[in-house]
């Protein structure tokens, strides 16, 4: 899977769906604990890492929250940080749009930082490290990377059973252009068992080791093909090169999968993740 040819479509519904990725952050962000670390520092500015930053998030809500801008005492730097150049270069240009100062971007691989030992105070990736040739290395790489004390925390998906829209967007795109995850080489459940999630992170160097589970579902109106900005951020060179009639019957039967949870006049369709965070020893 190359990510590549991916960021033009991320870049598309980046706005858009910043709202609704701010609502699921506070759980990944949260589990830094930001303000004891904050108070391990003694007055010193937090440096933050996020990792697969993508377009943005959370690493601009980390940035908001560090500004120095309410009475939280929170004050810092964010990287923000991605394999892809093009997803490098929409960060540094919609953070400008948004005046956030105290956020810088590294193009970086997750399994080979270009950080020094014990540089970072916390970390945070979302919905990226399952993508890794090699998830275990980039584990390492985020242990070795934080000082000691310093927590990192990484969101992932839960099983497949509980993420009906994933599950509907690989039997649909399966059956339609022949194309689901495995086809895509995307491996987006790698850490959907929670033990065996845990385990990793404890052999990546990690202690304190906890993962919780949240099951959030949103109030769609029932004509939107609110499937749309996750299966072209997947999918995009393949959605480019089906035809118009393709992407209509793709959308008619994304519809028709997801219609049982259709319920007055809107889909609830819920999600399912893992938020595993852990304490650099």
């Amino acid at each position: 899977m190359t990510w590549h040819h991916l960021s033009s479509d991320w870049l598309n519904w980046a706005d858009q769906l910043a709202p609704a990725a701010q609502k699921i952050n506070r759980h990944l962000i949260a589990a830094l604990d930001l303000p004891t670390l904050a108070r391990a520092a003694d007055g010193q500015g937090l440096a933050v890492l996020d990792l697969a930053s993508g377009v943005g998030e959370p690493a601009f809500g980390i940035a908001r929250m560090l500004a120095g801008e309410d009475d939280s005492g929170l004050h810092g730097q964010v990287i923000a940080s991605d394999i892809v150049p093009g997803m490098c270069a929409g960060l540094v240009e919609r953070a400008g749009a948004e005046g956030i100062g105290n956020l810088s971007v590294v193009a970086a691989d997750m399994e080979k930082l270009p950080f020094g030992a014990g540089t970072m105070d916390a970390i945070s990736c979302r919905f990226g490290v399952m993508f890794c040739r090699d998830p275990d290395a980039a584990l390492h790489e985020a242990s070795r990377v934080l000082r000691a004390g310093g927590r990192a925390s990484f969101m992932l998906w839960a099983p497949l059973v509980d993420n009906p829209l994933f599950a509907a967007m690989d039997g649909v795109l399966g059956n339609m252009l022949g194309t689901g995850f495995a086809d895509a080489g995307l491996d987006l459940f790698g850490f959907a068992d929670p033990a065996s999630a845990t385990a990793r992170m404890v052999r990546g160097g990690f202690g304190d080791v906890a993962i919780t589970t949240h099951n959030p579902a949103g109030r769609i109106p029932e004509r939107a093909t609110f499937w749309k900005p996750q299966m072209e951020m997947l999918f995009g060179p393949q959605l480019r090169a089906a035809t118009d009639a393709e992407r209509g019957a793709i959308d008619a039967a994304m519809f028709e999968a997801l219609r049982p949870y259709v319920a007055d006049g809107h889909f609830q369709v819920p999600i399912c993740f893992h938020v595993l965070a852990g304490v650099k020893g």
